[in-house]
């Protein structure tokens, strides 16, 4: 690690929370570890309780660490999840484009951080996209829950990492502007 890097980590303008939600193997530790380390993971292996990552980010000016939470998504985790909520600044709400049922629990996810936090930033992210024939969910039922949400909609493949950088600067942006 060279001084600057140091430095950097040591000093950083904001410190952000984010936090990754949705079903099973919609792809949040991918999204995590691609972003975080450029590395692709081919395998599931399910989050049990959460998981954290660092990453720090340049955004107009200001040094950001962002500290990105990778939650469980079985059922029997919700007590757990409760505890990782408090400080969050973002939400990224994740659905796969090929599973119907991860979209439609969303909406589940969206009660369960709303009672948990209040005055966060949202995006949904619609992962997947590589698997264009297998895509069950339209790009037009995304931006409907996104604008019911409140939020707003992306499209990701994080196998191909399209749109993973985009999806956390994004979020970054908007808790550095709503600060």
């Amino acid at each position: 690690m060279i001084l600057e890097d140091l430095i950097f980590v040591m000093s950083p303008s904001y410190l952000f929370k984010i936090v990754t939600v949705g079903g099973a193997a919609v792809g949040k530790t991918s999204m995590i570890l691609r972003y975080t380390t450029g590395k692709f993971r081919e395998y599931y292996a399910p989050t049990l309780g959460a998981d954290f990552a660092i990453k720090n980010v340049e955004l107009d000016g200001d040094r950001v660490k962002l500290q990105i939470w990778d939650m469980g998504s079985q059922d029997f985790l919700g007590s757990v999840r409760a505890g990782f909520y408090p400080g969050s600044k973002g939400v990224l709400f994740m659905y796969d484009v090929t599973s119907r049922e991860s979209f439609k629990e969303l909406a589940n996810w969206k009660k369960e951080v709303d009672s948990h936090l209040k005055g966060y930033e949202r995006i949904i992210v619609a992962n997947k996209t590589d698997l264009k024939d297998e895509r069950v969910v339209s790009r037009a039922d995304g931006k409907r829950i996104a604008e019911r949400f409140g939020g707003i909609y992306l499209e990701s493949s994080v196998k191909l990492n399209e749109n993973v950088d985009d999806s956390f600067s994004k979020m970054a942006k908007m808790v550095l502007e709503a600060r």
